[in-house]
C-alpha cells in the first residue's frame, strides 16, 4: 500500500484499485495463454490506425490527381458548412465518403487533410513527382531542344518552359514548369532563369534545338536569347517557332482581307 500511496494512488479507494490489480493479472493471464502480450497487442493496434490513415489519404491523393488531370479547379469562393458548393476537391470527398464508410469516418473527422494548404502541398508533390520522372526521361535520352515563351499572369511575368526529347522512338513534348521573371526581361536575364531552371532540377544534357517566337530578345542573333544558349551549348540550332509563325500569318492575312473588303465596298457603291 505504501508503494501505491508513491505513486499517487492514494486518492483512489483501495477496493477499486484491488479490482483493477486483479482484472490486469486475468488481461496478462490469458494474453500469455494466447502466446500474446498487451504490448504486442498495442503495436497491432497501432498498425490498423496507420493503414487506415494510409488508405484515406491514398483516397484524397487520388482525388488531386484526378483534379489535376481533368483540368478542374479544386477550390470554391466559400468553403463553409453553409456554402451549397464548396468547391470540387470537397464535394469530390464528399461524394466518396456516401460510397464509403471508412473515408467517411475520417473525413468528418476535424483534420481531414482537406483545407486548402494541405492542397497546395498535394498538388506541388505530384508536379515535383511528374518532373522528376521527365528529367529520368531527358537523362535516358542524353540529348533535348528547349522551347519557351513569355506569358503575363495579372501583374507577374512568367516563362513557360517545354521541352522535346525522344522516349524510345516516340518524339514526345513535355512542359516543364512556369519560371517567374518579373524582375527582369532581358536576354540575360531570361537565358540565365532557364539555365539555373535546368540546373534545379538536375538536367545537364546537351541541348540541341531552341525555339521561340521572333522578338529580338529572344531570337537575335548576336544577343538575343538563342545565342546565349549557343554559348553554353554550341550544337543548339534556333528555329522560329511555327506556331508563331501561323499567328503572324493569319494578322496579316486578316488586315489584307479588311482592305479588300473596304475596296470591294467603295466600288459597289460608285
Amino acid at each position: 500500500m505504501e508503494n501505491l500511496k508513491s505513486q499517487n494512488f492514494n486518492y483512489m479507494p483501495v477496493a477499486l484499485l484491488t479490482l483493477m490489480l486483479c482484472q490486469d493479472g486475468q488481461i496478462e493471464k490469458k494474453n500469455h495463454k494466447c502466446g500474446t502480450s498487451i504490448h504486442t497487442e498495442i503495436i497491432s493496434g497501432q498498425r490498423a490506425v496507420v493503414e487506415c490513415n494510409r488508405d484515406y489519404l491514398k483516397k484524397i491523393i487520388e482525388v488531386t490527381l484526378f483534379l489535376a488531370r481533368q483540368g478542374i479547379s479544386f477550390r470554391a469562393h466559400r468553403e463553409d458548412e453553409l456554402s451549397l458548393n464548396k468547391g470540387n476537391f470537397k464535394e469530390t470527398c464528399l461524394l466518396m465518403s456516401k460510397l464509403n464508410e471508412n473515408f467517411a469516418t475520417k473525413f468528418q473527422c476535424k483534420t481531414n487533410y482537406t483545407s486548402w494548404s494541405i492542397q497546395n502541398q498535394l498538388i506541388d508533390l505530384c508536379a515535383k513527382n511528374i518532373v522528376d520522372q521527365i528529367v529520368g526521361e531527358i537523362k535516358e535520352c542524353g540529348i533535348f531542344s528547349v522551347m519557351c515563351d513569355e506569358a503575363r499572369c495579372f501583374r507577374q511575368e512568367q516563362l513557360s518552359l517545354c521541352v522535346r526529347y525522344t522516349n524510345g522512338l516516340n518524339v514526345v513534348e513535355r512542359f516543364l514548369g512556369f519560371i517567374d521573371v518579373s524582375m527582369k526581361q532581358d536576354a540575360n536575364a531570361l537565358a540565365s532563369a532557364m539555365t539555373n531552371f535546368f540546373e534545379k532540377n538536375g538536367i545537364s544534357q546537351s541541348i540541341v534545338a531552341q525555339s521561340y517566337d521572333g522578338a529580338s530578345v529572344m531570337s537575335g542573333q548576336f544577343n538575343g536569347v538563342q545565342q546565349k544558349i549557343k554559348t553554353q551549348h554550341p550544337e543548339a540550332i534556333y528555329i522560329h517557332c511555327m506556331a508563331h509563325k501561323v499567328n503572324l500569318l493569319i494578322m496579316d492575312m486578316c488586315k489584307v482581307v479588311k482592305v479588300f473588303v473596304i475596296t470591294t465596298n467603295i466600288v459597289f457603291k460608285l
